[in-house]
């Protein structure tokens, strides 16, 4: 089931003494996006539960983003956040287009070839620098890494939790 929020980047150190704090994009898509385009509602995940906090200031930087939440005035709040991920609300997102789908949501997918024969299900995925790889681990446990990129990724079945791939065998 799709989760309402997709994350976005980690909270990483913070910025002068009034609660400003770093945040780096997880790739350079998101890092794209103009602070006029953060959303002002985000969840922090990573500590001991998830925390929703109100963004009230962006601003964009080289390394990322400059933010500053309702309730963190200082340095010392807002070093409480380093190390977190922050997601921001899949509605306030602009809608995908037909061939399109969020990374996030092919994590469980089952994962077949063009040929229909299993290739396992995807149990995670990472950013290589350059592209979002899927983990997927076969029904004998082995583990193979497939890019996610179209050259490999022929078809996302939300619907069916499925992902039909070319995997250059």
């Amino acid at each position: 089931m799709a989760s309402d929020f997709l994350p976005f980047g980690i909270l990483r150190r913070p910025h002068g003494r009034n609660g400003e704090i770093l945040l780096h994009p997880h790739n350079d898509v998101a890092a794209g996006a103009t602070g006029a385009d953060f959303p002002s509602r985000v969840r922090l995940t990573g500590g001991d539960a998830p925390r929703e906090l109100v963004a009230v200031a962006v601003r964009r930087v080289p390394a990322g983003y400059l933010l500053c939440f309702e309730g963190i005035a200082d340095r010392q709040a807002a070093a409480a956040l380093v190390g977190l991920e922050l997601h921001v609300p899949r509605r306030g997102l602009a809608p995908l287009g037909t061939a399109e789908f969020y990374v996030e949501d092919i994590v469980g997918c089952e994962v077949v070839d063009a040929e229909e024969r299993s290739c396992g299900r995807v149990r995670g995925t990472f950013w290589n620098g350059a592209q979002d790889v899927m983990v997927i681990v076969g029904e004998d446990g082995g583990e193979r890494l497939l890019p996610v990129v179209a050259e490999y990724v022929l078809e996302f079945d939300g619907a069916r939790r499925r992902l039909v791939v070319d995997p250059h065998e």
